[in-house]
């Protein structure tokens, strides 16, 4: 009987590790994903404006009518990806 209560207690101890590394990992996601929607105005903006110049492009507007700005900074497809709607042509509330 006490093997029985030895792998009992085992049993108990992984599940409760388990479950524990489970939140935790569901924490960092969650936090994660608080960050990414945490932009400044300056960023924000730089989303809206390269947005509106890469729907103007894809319209074929030429440069001089476009609105928006070129990403200069190369930065939009990973800075702007999660205000951006999924087909990535929506521009983001504010």
């Amino acid at each position: 009987m006490n093997t029985n209560a030895s792998t009992q207690s085992v049993r108990s101890s992984i599940a409760f590790a388990l479950v524990t590394g489970g939140l935790i990992a569901l924490a960092s996601l969650s936090q994660q994903a608080d960050d990414a929607h945490k932009l400044s105005a300056a960023d924000k903006e730089y989303c809206e404006m390269t947005a509106l110049w890469q729907r103007d492009t894809r319209a074929g507007f030429a440069e001089s009518e476009r609105t928006g700005w070129p990403d200069f900074h190369d930065k939009a497809a990973t800075l702007c990806a999660p205000i951006l709607s999924a087909d990535d042509h929506q521009l983001a509330l504010r």
